[in-house]
């Protein structure tokens, strides 16, 4: 499937970036409650966030937007042995998805699915070969999987996947989700990288109130997540669209977002 993708991008649940804020000159600092736990983000703060959760460091080659396109339907396969509440936080995260996106998202049993979520004993074993079979279909070529599981490692991910894209449409992927961890952890694990394949690939500074974040703690999704989904799927924030194309959305369409929610 990966001979017909024109690019692919990698979310690692430990990936880091560095938050640098920026914002417009002159901007009014409104602030906002983001999350239960009674953080407070500046607006440029929020825009900051979500520019580096759709498009990594700065430094970052070839920076587009990528999302799954509108109207399509995008068809999700749980796969593995995993305690049925496991399969209900997934269920519960992709309904909330849908909610916010306006993506028609749907479960299924069948083969051909767009996105796998494999539940493992553990990310060890992922990061030992056991599971190439299901990795290779996702990568080009097996230098491109090694690649992928050196960097996990780097990482010290708990948990990752792989998405690809054609052209700027998110069109394929797999999520790795262990079910030895806590709980509490696991359900952190199926929030931050399911949220993570819809477009906003990389991860946050530790800290920020998101699942997003390196270490999140949070199993569901905080104010911010909701706010960063609602810019992606904006109907100005198009596919393709390069990062300061995207600022420039981004800042205009904010206050409607704001003040809607």
């Amino acid at each position: 499937m990966f001979d017909r993708l024109a690019r692919n991008v990698l979310p690692g649940l430990m990936l880091a970036a560095a938050l640098v804020v920026w914002s417009a000159p002159g901007a009014a600092q409104t602030t906002t409650n983001v999350s239960e736990s009674g953080a407070v983000l500046t607006n440029a703060e929020i825009l900051t966030a979500f520019d580096i959760a759709a498009f990594g460091p700065a430094d970052r080659t070839d920076p587009h937007l990528y999302r799954w396109p509108a109207g399509k339907a995008i068809t999700v396969r749980t796969i593995g042995s995993s305690p049925a509440s496991y399969r209900q936080w997934v269920t519960a995260h992709l309904a909330a998805l849908s909610d916010l996106t306006g993506l028609d998202i749907q479960t299924t049993d069948g083969i051909g699915a767009d996105v796998i979520i494999a539940f493992v004993p553990s990310f060890g074993e992922v990061l030992e070969g056991r599971y190439n079979h299901l990795l290779d279909r996702f990568v080009a070529t097996g230098d491109r999987r090694d690649e992928l599981l050196t960097g996990y490692r780097a990482a010290r991910a708990v948990c990752a996947g792989q998405v690809n894209a054609r052209g700027s449409a998110m069109a394929e992927a797999i999520v790795f989700v262990p079910t030895d961890p806590m709980p509490p952890v696991v359900h952190a694990c199926i929030a931050a990288q399911v949220s993570r394949i819809l477009g906003l690939p990389f991860a946050l500074p530790q800290g920020t109130p998101s699942t997003l974040a390196i270490a999140s703690p949070f199993a569901h999704l905080t104010e911010l997540d909701r706010i960063m989904l609602l810019m992606l799927y904006h109907p100005r924030m198009r596919a393709g669209i390069t990062r300061d194309d995207a600022r420039t959305v981004a800042r205009s369409i904010l206050p409607e977002i704001l003040t809607a929610d």
